[in-house]
């Protein structure tokens, strides 16, 4: 039931999001809009008091004192808009049908002029047919007896964000809304903002060490129309994270953060109906989805952009090794070292995320798949990815065989014994984030992984 309250607020800024870039009809807005209505019909009806309500406090959201951090992360277009119309959150009274959805929808993206107070903020809904929507007033400070970090179900086996999580949150939004921006910017045929793509790329690099990655485990994306820009912050956060293992210097990896939000700019040229398309592709299609990469780079170089290390990410970032993959190469080209690190990022993150085509696979598959075909990846580049990851990513969140919940922190001296941080206890009680213990599996013979539950795409896996 948590995780639905969270997915459907991630539906919700989502639904936002797709208005912005198109219209009231649009098949994209139409369909987040009935799974919307749909959501809202199945939580309030679910719900004691039948109401759907949830707070938003300090940029991020808020439910029964806790802040949620996968919506906060995905759903920043419905954080802004609450801050536009300066209230605190949202109460859902009623169910609202598909064509009333989209008025929100509506209402959110073109946005009016700033209400002065909470009275003209509430008029302005009801003037669009959203009366039934109730906002409540801002939240102070103190207000806010018990919000505190956690995820975004408390038997989710996540527990309490630590201090330190904080920054590396805001970090992941500001990464979240760097693609989501320029993917709008490219579909309405304007300019990208690639200074906020640096930043964000700079502001990951300066914050992140080994709990970069554990962010990642809440980072869902219910509706897989999304996933593109998921793929992308988590291609970022990968390359950062490999570039660091190859030793690479701070200012060439935050450049290398940057380009991994912006390598995939070429599928925003690409029609949604081959995008997205379930079934295989024909040839035809097949052609135009090769484009991206060379489109990706082009929309850079008409933006200004002139880092080679950006520039080579989008163009090269599906060219092999040996030579295979597209744009079509002479064999004898080699795509470069920042192209090479981000191309085995980006295949890892597609095999172990869910599409709306396949499954996740877990990291063990994901990895004999790319072994089979080792030739295509760069050797070095490869086997360190898998040395750093390990069979249990940074971020995992796994279930130890005396059936505590921990998540994986880094990897370990072997691949099978990363070093974790014990968030439920054996019985499924959460631990407090201060209490939460430190270990590492190499060093304490008796405990081991038995399952994995999901990766940093959040998704559940089969193997």
């Amino acid at each position: 039931m948590e995780q639905k309250f969270s997915d459907l607020i991630i539906l919700l800024a989502n639904g936002i999001s797709q208005r912005r870039m198109y219209f009231d009809a649009h098949p994209r807005v139409v369909a987040t809009a009935v799974e919307v209505s749909a959501g809202l019909n199945d939580v309030m009806a679910r719900s004691p008091d039948g109401e759907f309500s949830f707070g938003v406090f300090n940029g991020k959201f808020v439910r029964d004192g806790h802040y949620l951090v996968g919506p906060s992360i995905a759903g920043r277009t419905l954080i802004s808009f609450a801050e536009h119309l300066g209230c605190g959150g949202f109460v859902f009274r009623r169910t609202m049908d598909p064509d009333t959805v989209v008025a929100l929808f509506r209402l959110g993206a073109e946005r009016s002029d700033k209400p002065v107070n909470l009275a003209q903020a509430q008029a302005l809904l009801a003037a669009h047919g959203l009366g039934d929507i109730v906002l409540t007033p801002p939240l102070e400070e103190e207000g806010r007896s018990g919000v505190a970090d956690s995820a975004d179900a408390p038997t989710s086996g996540a527990g309490d964000l630590t201090a330190e999580f904080a920054p590396l949150l805001n970090v992941y939004q500001s990464m979240y809304d760097s693609v989501s921006t320029n993917n709008v910017a490219v579909h309405g045929g304007g300019g990208i903002d690639r200074d906020q793509a640096r930043s964000a790329g700079a502001q990951l690099v300066s914050l992140a060490d080994e709990g970069a990655l554990d962010v990642m485990q809440f980072m869902r994306y219910p509706d897989y129309d999304s996933y593109t820009i998921g793929h992308s912050v988590r291609v970022a956060a990968l390359s950062a994270m490999l570039g660091r293992v190859l030793g690479w210097s701070p200012e060439l990896l935050a450049e290398l953060a940057a380009a991994g939000l912006l390598h995939d700019l070429g599928k925003s040229c690409i029609p949604e109906e081959v995008l997205f398309k379930a079934g295989k592709l024909d040839p035809d299609e097949r052609l135009l989805i090769e484009s991206h990469p060379t489109l990706g780079a082009q929309i850079l170089l008409d933006n200004g952009e002139r880092s080679p290390v950006v520039v080579a990410a989008a163009w090269g970032h599906h060219l092999g090794h040996d030579g295979s993959g597209y744009p079509s190469m002479p064999t004898a080209y080699r795509p470069g070292a920042v192209a090479e690190v981000v191309h085995v990022c980006d295949v890892f993150e597609a095999l172990t995320a869910s599409r709306p085509y396949k499954k996740a696979l877990s990291p063990r598959a994901s990895y004999e798949i790319m072994l089979k075909g080792a030739a295509v990846y760069h050797p070095r580049i490869l086997a360190a990815f898998i040395a750093s990851m390990g069979l249990y990513p940074p971020g995992s969140e796994v279930r130890l065989n005396d059936r505590s919940i921990a998540v994986v922190v880094a990897s370990g001296a072997v691949l099978d014994r990363p070093r974790v941080r014990v968030t439920n206890d054996p019985q499924g009680q959460p631990i407090p984030g201060d209490r939460q213990p430190a270990i590492d599996l190499h060093q304490a013979p008796d405990l081991r992984v038995m399952e994995i539950l999901s990766t940093g795409a959040g998704m559940p896996l089969r193997p």
